[in-house]
């Protein structure tokens, strides 16, 4: 095969690409079938008026794979991330052109970047799916021009893919400096991935056939740009493309607010990423995070204003807001979601706009009057939480002072609906509403009159008041060397939600005597494949985590970061059904290679005291390794050099502390030939120390001294690198067992998660009685160098049998040990 690769590389190719597409453009408009207006769709591209651009065509092409039954109506669904996926979208029926070909045409303001997917019109609506079978997000279409694109079905959702797939796989460079560009989103055919801090992407499961390929900066920070690639079934096609900087300006909103709810916080929620877009799909399909949304600021005069610095040509889609884009957003005063454009201008500008209403037609306001006394509750946001089909993402009370809160819903409301509603604390709606939720589903019918209720929450699901220091066993705690390493590794789930709050619970780690926060990021696996792969909603962009990390810093702790393979419960039926050819590893290992430069980057732009590499998920990937049967490895020989050849190419970017980890169970996992390279090994530990229930602290402490010196002390003799032991017991009935918990076989990486030990009833007096038992045999061995605490969930204090320690009688005891060793 002759490999297909993207690139922009003059001027020229630019141009003649775009007279190319002019003139197919016409050919098709020529003789397509329009929707009743040729004009913009004004209730999805409502542009502001001083700044509009000038309507394009865009004519939407769809080849099906085989020709269309009689009857089949086929749309394309243009849809509205701001207000959420599913619920502002418009259907514009397709006309069929050939057998196998339908397709419409649209008018757009130019410069629009378009969200749609197709669907059949059946009962139910059946939107198209991806080659794995999961349901298309959306594709993105650019449309600077008028353009015509032409798309591949690869299947109705609930019927099978059957051709073959390949992939684009490519490294995204700035134009100008020749610099490796981040966080751009690459869509192709209903799939959609992002670049790494090195510019790298890969994008699996395409069918055959020529892709329209659009990459898209989150903040508008690169000019948008597309292309179409040939994929040819289990095939890579290259994509080297170098995008164009675009200057940044400063636009200003001048609003005039209607009278309701006057000194309540407004927001702008937008589709780009500085305006709250998280890019991934939340609860009830919704992008919006509420927290990240800029406010604006109240003026003398009663009007609101807010600057932001944006990038130009920007396709901004925006609205005001005192929820999230769907609830409470503004709407028109006949009804119906309100949507603004901006494509942003190339200089500074001022923009006046009023909001006519909040509310919905023929439907008055309802009042939520909240009081939460402080005295018996977390010092954490409070949340409401609406539906009326799907739950969608919680919303912020407005706090009135003294445990009172408040909050008015006007809208979207149908009269005589029912809407239910919950409260939650840190948008965790899941593992944290308040007590009376968990008894019964609150709701409220709208009414043509106004209404209010008015509440007391005075408990909450997974949490209780515990008395400081409770628990801890006070003992002789011998003083370390300053170099001793006292860490607080972070929980891997790094959802949207994190950039909103794990700086507060990070700042609340001040006085709990840890010197290091460990980021432990994860990229992903597919099934039979050797690719990995970060995942929205899941895997942080690397703007966040730098942010995130650069502002622990600034707090006073150092940096580590651990980057991982997940998600940890997939990783066994991984590897046990994938291929392990040779070729196969080498893929996977180039992938691998791929990830951890990535993270070396990042590391070392933060300054990171500490990358640590390795775990039990790469445990089959070196000579001497073992898969999760404990069968030895089927790696080649020579296999090492592939890990010789990434240490050199991390110590050739990262110049700080390189450390290895690995685990322990019922027994110590095989340590790689290359250990040597290391700075330091990281031991977590998880093993068995007291079956059965109620075990002692002795019991505990005598357990935990035959693991020390029988297996870890091993380590040390036959390395003599500093050792740091790695502890994350959970809050459970037979914490004791650890690993023995989840399995004969003891599979695990040191972390107990809330499903996994969800069949054992909670107990915190047991997770701090083996933190008693274990941290003065720490203490005690001279030639152990550090300690870290895993899994700490700094978002949220939830008191259930996860492994944080997070608020729980642990915490003090750690704390007390912490502190105690430290000069």
């Amino acid at each position: 095969m002759t490999k297909k690769t993207i690139e922009i590389q003059s001027g020229f190719r630019k141009l003649a690409f775009q007279i190319f597409t002019v003139a197919l453009g016409l050919v098709f408009l020529s003789g397509c079938y329009f929707p009743s207006s040729i004009s913009p769709d004004s209730r999805i591209f409502e542009n502001v008026s001083d700044f509009a651009t000038p309507p394009v065509y865009v004519q939407f092409q769809l080849e099906l794979p085989e020709p269309a039954t009689a009857g089949e109506r086929i749309v394309v669904e243009i849809l509205d991330d701001v207000t959420g996926l599913p619920y502002n979208s418009r259907l514009y029926e397709l006309k069929q052109l050939s057998d196998q070909v339908f397709g419409t045409s649209l008018s757009v303001p130019s410069g629009s970047v378009i969200k749609y997917r197709y669907g059949k019109i059946d009962q139910p609506f059946t939107p198209e799916s991806t080659t794995r079978g999961n349901p298309v997000g959306y594709r993105l279409l650019y449309a600077p021009i008028s353009i015509t694109v032409q798309d591949h079905l690869q299947a109705w959702q609930g019927e099978a893919y059957t051709g073959g797939t390949g992939r684009l796989k490519g490294t995204l460079l700035d134009s100008s400096t020749n610099h490796p560009i981040e966080d751009i989103i690459v869509s192709a055919g209903g799939l959609r991935t992002f670049t790494d801090a090195n510019g790298k992407f890969v994008l699996e499961g395409l069918g055959e056939g020529v892709h329209n390929v659009v990459f898209y900066a989150i903040d508008g920070k690169y000019r948008t740009y597309q292309q179409g690639a040939s994929i040819q079934s289990g095939m890579t096609t290259p994509a080297n493309v170098k995008l164009v900087s675009m200057p940044e300006v400063s636009v200003t909103f001048l609003i005039t607010p209607p009278v309701d709810a006057l000194g309540a916080p407004i927001f702008i929620a937008g589709n780009i990423f500085q305006l709250g877009n998280t890019f991934a799909e939340l609860t009830g399909m919704m992008s919006i995070k509420p927290k990240r949304m800029p406010m604006l600021t109240a003026n003398s005069d009663g009007t609101l204003s807010l600057t932001l610095n944006l990038y130009a040509e920007t396709d901004l889609r925006y609205k005001f807001t005192l929820g999230d884009g769907y609830w409470n957003a503004e709407q028109f005063e006949s009804g119906g979601f309100r949507v603004r454009q901006l494509i942003v201008p190339p200089q500074d500008v001022n923009i006046n706009l009023t909001i006519e209403t909040w509310r919905s037609p023929d439907v008055e306001p309802i009042t939520f009057s909240i009081a939460i006394p402080p005295e018996i509750t977390p010092s954490d946001d409070k949340y409401i939480q609406f539906r009326t089909g799907d739950w969608m993402e919680p919303i912020p009370l407005w706090p009135l002072g003294n445990g009172n809160y408040l909050y008015i819903l006007f809208s979207p409301m149908n009269p005589s609906q029912a809407i239910h509603y919950q409260f939650c604390r840190n948008e965790d709606c899941t593992n944290a509403r308040d007590a009376g939720s968990l008894s019964f589903e609150r709701q409220v019918q709208t009414s043509e009159n106004p209404q209010t209720v008015a509440l007391t929450l005075d408990s909450w699901q997974n949490w209780f008041p515990f008395e400081k220091n409770a628990l801890v066993i006070d003992a002789f705690i011998p003083l370390k060397a300053a170099s001793y390493s006292t860490s607080i590794e972070l929980t891997s789930e790094m959802d949207p939600a994190w950039l909103s709050h794990a700086p507060d619970g990070i700042a609340g780690l001040d006085d709990f005597g840890a010197g290091m926060v460990i980021f432990s990021p994860q990229w992903f696996v597919n099934p039979n494949s050797p690719y990995l792969h970060p995942e929205f909603g899941m895997t942080p962009f690397s703007v966040e985590l730098i942010s995130l990390m650069n502002l622990t810093g600034l707090q006073g702790f150092e940096i580590g970061l651990f980057p991982n393979l997940g998600p940890h419960e997939a990783m066994e039926n991984w590897w046990t059904s994938s291929p392990h050819t040779e070729a196969w590893l080498n893929v996977f290992f180039d992938s691998y290679h791929d990830f951890i430069i990535n993270y070396a980057k990042i590391a070392q732009e933060t300054g990171s005291e500490q990358l640590l590499i390795g775990g039990k998920n790469l445990l089959p990937a070196f000579e001497g390794g073992v898969y999760p049967d404990g069968s030895e490895s089927a790696v080649p020989i020579n296999f090492d050099q592939h890990w010789l050849d990434l240490l050199r190419d991390i110590r050739e970017i990262y110049s700080g502390k390189l450390i290895w980890s690995t685990t322990t169970n019922l027994a110590i996992d095989p340590l790689p030939d290359f250990i040597g390279e290391f700075d330091g090994i990281h031991i977590s530990v998880d093993s068995p120390l007291a079956l059965g229930d109620e075990p002692t602290f002795e019991m505990i402490q005598a357990g935990f001294v035959d693991v020390i010196d029988n297996q870890i002390y091993e380590v040390y003799r036959s390395t003599l690198k500093p050792i740091t032991l790695a502890l994350a017991y959970p809050a459970v009935e037979f914490a004791a067992s650890g690993c023995a918990l989840l399995s004969e076989s003891c599979y695990n990486d040191g972390i107990f998660r809330t499903k996994e030990i969800s069949p054992y009833a909670n107990s915190f007096s047991e997770q701090a009685l083996i933190y008693n038992a274990v941290m003065p045999v720490i203490a005690s061995r001279d030639w152990i160098t550090g300690t870290s605490i895993r899994g700490y969930e700094p978002t949220i204090v939830v008191h259930d049998g996860a492994s944080s320690i997070a608020g729980k009688p642990a915490f003090d005891v750690v704390q007390y040990w912490f502190n105690g060793m430290k000069p």
